[in-house]
């Protein structure tokens, strides 16, 4: 017998403040991590964060250029299991100053089985500006599905056109969250992505991975979080430069 998902803002309170975008990386805002919120009460809930971090890293690569961004988001959970969000993301630019670099929009349903697990499935979008790490404007969609265990959360995400036209890509990924202190928690990511069909770039590799560790510190309403990032096996490239996967990144969010 299944049950509605109980409260999916707490989940979310239990993710870095990244917003996760279901993919640890950027947009998983979907689900968080049921660390302790099974017993919560379903409720329709509205909610919402904003943060600031000193670069946006997604999936082992920066998005900013490695300057520093602003993000709101905004998300509203039903008391059926469907959930609704939408954020965007400002970037401190090196020679424009302070533009609009993204969006992200998330439709998904989630349902509790037996186990006290989880199963999440959804899906996410994502359009960028030319003021992103890429330079162009581009945009992608992904199909997601996953499990949620406790204080684990494993997903599988398909996307048709990842940031290019006719280049499509698998991704999977886990996280997990330890609470090291009534305020202190720490969070980890694995990811595997790979490239299903369409061209590479020149000596690129069909599959990428990557990693991310992070410690957060919850002061009233606001979290503070420094993060270790990283990925491979090809280097990351922006601002004409080829640069390193490995990133120490500071954030910090407030809840509304």
């Amino acid at each position: 017998m299944t049950a509605p998902v109980p409260s999916l803002r707490a989940w979310r309170q239990t993710l870095t403040p990244s917003l996760a975008r279901r993919g640890g990386g950027k947009f998983q805002i979907l689900v968080g991590l049921a660390l302790s919120c099974v017993a919560v009460p379903a409720s329709a809930q509205f909610g919402g964060s904003f943060s600031i971090q000193s670069d946006d890293q997604f999936r082992g690569r920066s998005l900013s250029e490695g300057r520093p961004v602003a993000t709101l988001d905004i998300s509203y959970d039903s008391p059926t299991g469907i959930y609704l969000s939408a954020a965007a993301t400002a970037v401190a630019t090196r020679h424009s100053g302070l533009k609009m670099m993204g969006y992200q929009e998330n439709i998904g349903f989630a349902r509790k089985v037996k186990w006290d697990a989880v199963v999440d499935i959804g899906v996410a979008n994502s359009s960028y500006t030319e003021y992103f790490s890429g330079g162009y404007s581009a945009d992608y969609t992904e199909i997601y599905a996953g499990l949620i265990v406790h204080n684990i959360s494993a997903h599988i995400h398909y996307s048709p056109n990842y940031f290019h036209r006719n280049v499509s890509t698998i991704y999977a990924d886990i996280d997990g969250a330890v609470r090291l202190a009534p305020k202190w928690r720490l969070n980890g990511h694995l990811g595997l992505l790979t490239q299903t069909s369409g061209p590479l770039a020149q000596s690129a590799r069909r599959t990428h991975y990557d990693w991310r560790l992070a410690i957060t510190r919850q002061v009233g309403r606001l979290d503070l979080q420094l993060a270790w990032t990283g990925g491979g096996p090809d280097s990351d490239y922006y601002a004409n430069r080829e640069r390193g996967h490995n990133a120490l990144t500071f954030a910090i969010t407030y809840a509304f």
